[in-house]
């Protein structure tokens, strides 16, 4: 198996426009100038321009475009390997886009580590059977996914491969139901937290926390810090920060720095303890069902769990959802590929594990859920859909 050749040259100082190569021609050269234009007019050299994940859940156009400097990249990925003790040694596999912070990050950390690089993907897509049998011929020590393909791996029964030795989780919330599954299998899964924004993970839980089975603390990495503000957001600071951010709108192209003082203010609530995050959801995960306050977050983990209690290879098959309700204000709905059947069954086991504002109210059937490449949710082209 060949190794993946590197898409960024760390240390050169022109600018690269990464962008998913399955858009539109059209739309993505619309976005290629725009960050042109943003680059040059801000002056930005030794730069890499990636979309924010799920910036494009109504359109490419209207894609939100992130700035990160190569040396922010390059703090990042110093930062991780210094976490995880890597080194020239080291195998990772890749099945994370390129074009995604997370991919690119890798491929970073091997540049700097001397690490290989081995391509997981089966024709350019996620294929559990695939990646497992590429980590155990080419004896992969490192790897990194989304919750999402870990659900899978636990879904088959799959146990770690012996030389495998951390899997960093990121790209959503980690449930601890799924975590447990994992570590029970002997994946030695880390969860993680980052963004775009971030150049990857800022926190992530340590190697020594994998002698406990217990869901170990995120804590921060060396480049990072982070605070909570009044209304309870994380506010970040790192070394990895982006620069700017870019968007078309229909009244203009915008390119513009939201920091203040060097602190980035993200979209999720949660707290900090003992220099270790604590995720609750994001501010728009929060929503009144009838007055009484919930987190559709929270609901959508429980929902995970009784697919696994029930019938773990339902994953990915249903989700939740919340609906404009003129008399409850909002409700909960189930987005079901199940039959009428088990998803009945489904809705049934989750009303006896929530309040009774939060139960299930209706259930739509749909052929398939609209996702990304890795596998998250695209919410506005699913609201359309409904």
């Amino acid at each position: 198996m060949a190794t993946s050749k590197a898409t960024v040259d760390i240390h050169s100082s022109g600018n690269e426009i990464l962008l998913n190569p399955r858009w539109p021609v059209v739309e993505s050269n619309s976005l290629k100038n725009l960050a042109e234009q943003s680059q040059q007019a801000a002056e930005l050299k030794g730069h890499v321009w990636l979309a924010t994940s799920g910036s494009t859940a109504q359109s490419v156009s209207a894609t939100k475009l992130v700035a990160l400097s190569k040396q922010a990249l390059e703090n990042s990925a110093k930062s991780v390997n210094l976490h995880l003790e890597s080194n020239d040694r080291d195998v990772w596999s890749q099945v994370l886009p390129v074009c995604h912070v997370g991919g690119l990050g890798i491929e970073i950390r091997a540049q700097l580590s001397g690490a290989k690089v081995i391509p997981a993907l089966k024709d350019g897509r996620w294929n559990v059977e695939h990646f497992y049998k590429i980590l155990s011929e080419e004896g992969c020590t490192l790897s990194a996914l989304v919750p999402t393909q870990v659900f899978d791996i636990v879904q088959l029964g799959l146990r770690a491969p012996p030389k495998l030795r951390a899997v960093v989780v990121g790209g959503g919330i980690f449930d601890s139901a799924l975590y447990e599954r994992a570590r029970e299998l002997g994946w030695p899964v880390l969860p993680s937290y980052g963004m775009t924004e971030t150049a990857s993970q800022i926190a992530t839980a340590s190697i020594e926390d994998l002698q406990n089975t217990s869901y170990p603390p995120v804590k921060l990495l060396s480049h990072a810090q982070a605070r909570v503000s009044a209304t309870g957001l994380i506010e970040v600071k790192a070394s990895s920060l982006f620069t700017c951010y870019a968007q078309k709108t229909p009244q203009e192209n915008r390119c513009w720095d939201p920091k203040k003082d060097g602190w980035f203010i993200t979209e999720d609530k949660g707290v900090i303890e003992k220099n270790a995050v604590l995720i609750y959801g994001r501010h728009s995960d929060y929503l009144k069902i009838g007055g009484e306050g919930t987190n559709i977050a929270h609901l959508r983990r429980v929902l995970e769990r009784c697919i696994l209690e029930l019938n773990p290879s339902w994953a990915n098959l249903a989700t939740l959802i919340d609906m404009p309700s003129e008399r409850l204000g909002s409700e909960i709905h189930l987005v079901s590929q199940l039959s009428e059947e088990d998803s009945r069954l489904l809705s049934q086991l989750f009303s006896k594990k929530v309040l009774p504002f939060e139960k299930i109210r209706e259930i739509h059937y749909l052929a398939e859920i609209p996702r990304t490449e890795l596998g998250k949710i695209l919410w506005e082209q699913l609201r359309r859909l409904l």
